[in-house]
């Protein structure tokens, strides 16, 4: 998905109250939050800053999500915690969401393709496992870290 979609897809979805809502929290009109995420509009752009404002607004981060696959990376949100427990849990749930990605890979190739609605259902899947991983890095490196006080500039 490209940006602006991701942008126009963002505001206009009504778990987050539409482009009514999310204008009236960014203290703009919703015809000018319309445009600015209009596809099809060449005359209004959303800043920086504004794209931001939405994703924190939302808890949707597909704006940036779309940015980094552009950029041939990804976004991955992350935890804070690193308590054993913690760091088991994240790692089981790391676990979970790589056994979701090849439940949905399996029935996706079952006719040898992915198709798009079947692209749509696995991407996301994806991301959360990636997200998943990347949390389990860190906490693996904060209890490390916790573990090795004595320990300078260790990987």
């Amino acid at each position: 998905m490209n940006v602006i979609d991701a942008a126009h897809k963002t505001v206009h979805n009504p778990k987050h109250g539409g482009s009514t809502a999310i204008a009236a929290r960014m203290g703009m009109s919703p015809t000018v939050l319309n445009n600015k995420v209009n596809p099809n509009m060449d005359s209004h752009h959303l800043r920086l800053d504004e794209a931001l404002t939405i994703m924190e607004f939302t808890g949707d981060h597909s704006i940036i999500q779309a940015m980094a696959q552009r950029l041939g990376g990804v976004y991955c949100e992350v935890s804070s915690e690193s308590t054993k427990d913690e760091l088991i849990m994240t790692a089981l749930s790391a676990s979970a969401c790589q056994g979701d990605v090849m439940t949905e890979m399996h029935k996706a190739l079952e006719d040898g393709r992915i198709s798009c609605n079947e692209l749509d259902s696995l991407l996301p899947k994806i991301q959360r496992a990636m997200s998943s991983l990347q949390s389990l890095k860190n906490h693996v490196k904060r209890k490390h870290a916790k573990d090795n006080p004595h320990l300078q500039g260790c990987n």
